[in-house]
């Protein structure tokens, strides 16, 4: 099993950093990387907050190729964005370290990354890949890689079920289409124990994602 590590990088030299900078009220989720060329990825993203300005943005940023929206709701629009070779190819040294990406958030302070590493090793060498091209590199986070068996981001098991009974009966739908008695319902539990669970796992999740 590897490490997880969680980690701020900053640098003007990122991929789409101009793009966010230039709509600094924005911040921008990288859901998946799609790769045929290591050197040219394929993000699918989705924008979060003030997104005016941010497509036309992404026209004038030099380390995006091709760019189109493929989804757009209340909530944010989704970009499918095919990346051109950035001063600073962190995608690329992933792939040669082996290194997994999890996820990844762009705002105009930098990026946020979550990624699975080999071992320390990979990661110091990561790490000074990026600040000897000039970035800034800050590790908040590593642990070790649990069992598949355990639920991810720390949650308990109890969180966990809770999560994904509250999801898959609406409760996280805007409107709300389902309430804590129907959450309860569904795993067997009193509405205030489904809350209470909901809150937690709610809080768990949150910190160790942001």
């Amino acid at each position: 099993m590897g490490l997880i590590a969680e980690f701020q990088l900053n640098s003007p030299d990122l991929p789409l950093t101009d793009a966010v900078s230039a709509v600094p009220d924005i911040t921008l989720y990288i859901e998946r990387i799609l790769v045929v060329d290591p050197d040219r990825p394929v993000v699918l993203c989705r924008t979060a907050g003030a997104a005016d300005g941010f497509t036309a943005a992404l026209a004038d940023d030099p380390t995006v190729e091709t760019y189109r929206r493929i989804d757009e709701r209340a909530e944010g629009t989704m970009y499918r964005i095919r990346l051109r070779d950035p001063p600073l190819p962190i995608y690329r040294k992933y792939v040669e370290l082996g290194t997994t990406p999890l996820g990844g958030v762009v705002t105009v302070d930098g990026w946020w990354g979550r990624a699975r590493f080999p071992d320390r090793e990979a990661l110091a060498e990561y790490r000074a890949f990026c600040t000897d091209r000039g970035g800034t590199f800050k590790l908040e986070r590593l642990t070790r890689e649990s069992s598949s068996d355990d639920p991810p981001f720390g949650l308990t098991r109890e969180q966990y079920e809770a999560l994904v009974a509250a999801r898959e009966v609406g409760y996280f739908e805007v409107p709300r289409a389902a309430s804590t008695e129907d959450v309860g319902d569904r795993l067997g539990i009193s509405a205030p124990s489904a809350s209470e669970r909901l809150r937690r796992g709610i809080d768990r999740l949150l910190e160790n994602v942001l």
